[in-house]
C-alpha cells in the first residue's frame, strides 16, 4: 500500500505564491544584497590566496634559515675540532658566536617584517571591503527610502 506524504499534502493544499502576490515590493533589494555578499565573498578569497602565496614565502625563508643553522652549527663543531690552545678557541668561538646570534637576530626580524607584511596586505583587502559593502548597504537603504516616498 502506497504511503501518503504529509509534506506533499499540505504543499499541494497551499499554494505559497498567492501569499506575495499582494506584496509590491521588498524593503530592501535583493539583487544588491546578494551581489553585496558575492563580493564579500571574493575578498575573503584574495585575502587568503595573499595569506597563502605569503605563507609560502615565509616557509621557505624558514627553510633558508634552517639550512643556514646547520651550516653555522657545522662551522662550530669543526672549529671546536680544530687544534690550538683553549684561549685560541674560547677567542675563535666567541667571534663564531656573536656572528651566528647576530645572523639569527637578522633572520627573526626578517621574518617577523614578513609576517607583519602578509597581515596588513591580508587586512587590507578585509578593511576596503568592509567600508564598501558599508556604502552599498547605505545606498541600498536610501534608494528603498526614495522609492517608497515615491
Amino acid at each position: 500500500m502506497a504511503q501518503k506524504n504529509p509534506f506533499a499534502d499540505f504543499f499541494a493544499q497551499n499554494d505559497f505564491a498567492k501569499l506575495f502576490e499582494n506584496y509590491q515590493t521588498s524593503a530592501f533589494d535583493l539583487k544588491a544584497l546578494l551581489e553585496t555578499q558575492r563580493k564579500n565573498v571574493q575578498a575573503i578569497t584574495e585575502a587568503n590566496q595573499v595569506s597563502m602565496g605569503n605563507l609560502q614565502t615565509i616557509a621557505q625563508r624558514q627553510t633558508e634559515i634552517l639550512s643556514q643553522i646547520v651550516e653555522d652549527n657545522s662551522s662550530l663543531a669543526k672549529e671546536l675540532m680544530t687544534e690550538g690552545t683553549p684561549e685560541e678557541k674560547i677567542a675563535k668561538n666567541a667571534k663564531l658566536f656573536k656572528n651566528i646570534y647576530e645572523r639569527t637576530v637578522g633572520n627573526m626580524k626578517d621574518l617577523s617584517e614578513m609576517i607583519n607584511k602578509s597581515n596588513q596586505e591580508a587586512s587590507a583587502i578585509i578593511n576596503k571591503r568592509v567600508a564598501a559593502t558599508m556604502n552599498e548597504i547605505q545606498s541600498s537603504i536610501e534608494k528603498t527610502k526614495k522609492k517608497e516616498a515615491a
